[in-house]
């Protein structure tokens, strides 16, 4: 994955569904290091398959959702796409098609609890629908979009 892949300004159109392919892609890779993760210390620090499953159960519930704002945002700060963005063919960038910033990849990435809400990205999804660019509140916070590479 190469860092920062050259945007396409003019391809805001049809990044909707990309985006939430990429977000599955990002949170099922997500999901299997936490899983992972919670196993080996259930295993390690409880013993027994039992402590196995309470840790796998625990990391997943409670890490998989902070794992993936962490990995968000550092690959986006850092490549300016996620594994998913990756093959997905997308990218995120500032309004002005310059390279995202670190900051502006923690704001958008913060964003994602309110865009979550109340329930399946609602607030997110109507605000992506709704918006000339395709944003959702964290993109309009950071001042980024997301567009085709």
């Amino acid at each position: 994955m190469e860092q920062y892949p050259s945007p396409d300004m003019d391809k805001y159109a049809g990044v909707l569904d990309r985006r939430f392919e990429a977000l599955l892609i990002d949170g099922l890779l997500v999901s299997i290091g936490v899983g992972v993760l919670g196993f080996v210390a259930g295993v390690a620090f409880v013993g027994g398959s039992l402590g196995a499953l309470g840790g796998t159960l625990v990391a997943l519930q409670f890490g998989t959702p902070l794992g993936l704002l962490a990995y968000q945002t550092a690959f986006e700060g850092y490549y300016g796409q996620t594994v998913g963005k990756h093959y997905r063919d997308i990218v995120v960038v500032k309004s002005d098609g310059s390279e995202i910033t670190w900051g502006a990849a923690v704001v958008r990435n913060l964003l994602r609890i309110v865009d979550g809400l109340p329930v399946f990205y609602l607030v997110g999804i109507v605000t992506s629908v709704t918006s000339d660019d395709n944003q959702r509140l964290g993109d309009l916070a950071g001042d980024t979009v997301v567009v085709h590479t």
